[in-house]
Parts: structure tokens; sequence; C-alpha cells
């Protein structure tokens, strides 16, 4: 099945001009009034593609979205909407000792446009979403994660539970992460293949889903501030689990 998608903002353009396979399937707007070093990069990767360009008035993109989030070009694109195969996927990632993102219902599309953003930076293997009670990936989470949703592989599971049961029995680890835990970071590089979950902004992990987990990471603070951005959070929790 494949739905309808644009791409908004001129770093997100070019990573997913970069990735696309179908030409036919997109087509680039840009204003008329944009220029820079990027937007001509932008032109010729598409041009080098054969993507169709419509060069037009802002006011055009301007009907899908301000200015300043589109900055002057929209990529339109059929993108595929499939279900990766569970198993498949986590076999994949077992062999490679790979370690996923799970995300537990958060809801904010910038925090969750900045955790695929450092996890595909940091060489995370997927991000993991629910189907229900979460954000989709939206324009706003690929622009956020400057076009990291074109590279890192995204997997939506309907039940949290069932998920991290099947990946249990197959040799994962599971890492949750909270306020209230008392594993040390430094554990983490060792815990591979594992599942790092990232709860929701507000709640954190839901019960159910830490009692789960093998190990419940914390964030060493030392100022008066007691809890940190989920996006954040994970952003240092991951680079201690991916350094070498």
């Amino acid at each position: 099945m494949e739905k309808k998608e644009i791409v908004i903002g001129r770093n997100s353009v070019l990573e997913y001009i970069k990735e696309l396979n179908n030409p036919s399937d997109a087509k680039l707007l840009i204003s008329k009034s944009a220029h820079g070093k990027i937007i001509n990069t932008i032109a010729e990767n598409s041009k080098k593609k054969g993507i169709p360009i419509e060069y037009c008035e802002k006011e055009k993109l301007s009907k899908y979205c301000s200015s300043s989030k589109h900055q002057g070009v929209i990529l339109q694109i059929l993108m595929e909407s499939h279900r990766l195969d569970e198993n498949e996927f986590l076999n994949h990632v077992l062999l490679e000792r790979g370690i996923l993102v799970l995300l537990d219902q958060l809801t904010d599309p910038h925090n969750i446009g900045s955790i695929i953003r450092t996890a595909e930076a940091l060489g995370a293997a997927g991000l993991v979403i629910t189907k229900s009670r979460s954000t989709d990936i939206n324009s706003t989470v690929i622009k956020t994660s400057s076009g990291a949703t074109a590279h890192l592989r995204i997997l939506t599971i309907s039940n949290i539970s069932n998920f991290i049961e099947k990946a249990k029995k197959i040799g994962f680890w599971i890492i949750g992460t909270g306020e209230r835990g008392n594993a040390k970071l430094s554990l983490l590089k060792e815990m591979k293949p594992s599942i790092i979950i990232i709860g929701n902004e507000g709640k954190g992990i839901r019960r159910l889903t830490q009692e789960k987990c093998d190990i419940i990471a914390q964030i060493p603070l030392k100022g008066k501030i007691s809890s940190l951005n989920a996006s954040v959070a994970a952003g240092i929790i991951l680079y201690e689990a991916l350094k070498d």
C-alpha cells in the first residue's frame, strides 16, 4: 500500500532525494525566491535522478505549511507503507549484535524526530514505535530528524509486551530508562544485542513495560533539575551504549 507524503525542509528533502529509487513517484517544488548552495545541490541531485522540478511562487509552498518550515522546498513523494517482518528484523539485528530503540508511547513529533536523528547518527540498527498512542512518522518528524527517517529502519508494532517477549526469547537484553534506575550507563555497551526503551515525555515507561526490563538505566544528574527531555536523555544513553 502507498501513501502520499510531503517532505519539508532543505536537509530532509536532500536526504530523501539521495535515497529515492523511483523518481516517477516524486515531484520537487522549489520557491523561485529560494537561493543558496543547498538549494543548488537539491536541484542538481534531482535532475540527476530524473525527478521533475517545478519552480513556483512561495505562496504555493506555503499552502502546505509555513515558509519557516518548508524553507523554500517541498518534495512530494509516494512512500511505500509496508509492515516489516518482526521476526526477520529481530534476527537480522541479533546477528549484528545491534541496538534497537523502542519508543513507549511518545507523542511529541519533535522528540521523536530528534531521537531518530540521534539514533541514526550514532549507529542504532533501527527504531520501534507503537501503532496506537504514538505519533506517526509525519512531515514534522521527518523535518526534525533532518531526513534521518530516510536511512533508519522503522518498525511499527501493535503490542509492546509481545514484541519484548519475542526479543527476549532469542537473546536480546531489554533496557529500560528512568529516574529510579540503578544501572550504570557504562554497562550498556557490553549488553548487545539490546532494545533500549524510551518512555513517554510525561509519564515515562509504563509499569508493565518496566517489569519486562532486565535493567533500568539512569543518567546521574548533579543539578537541581531532576529530569531531562526525552530526546536529550535518549541521546546520552545511546551514546554510551553505542560508543566503541
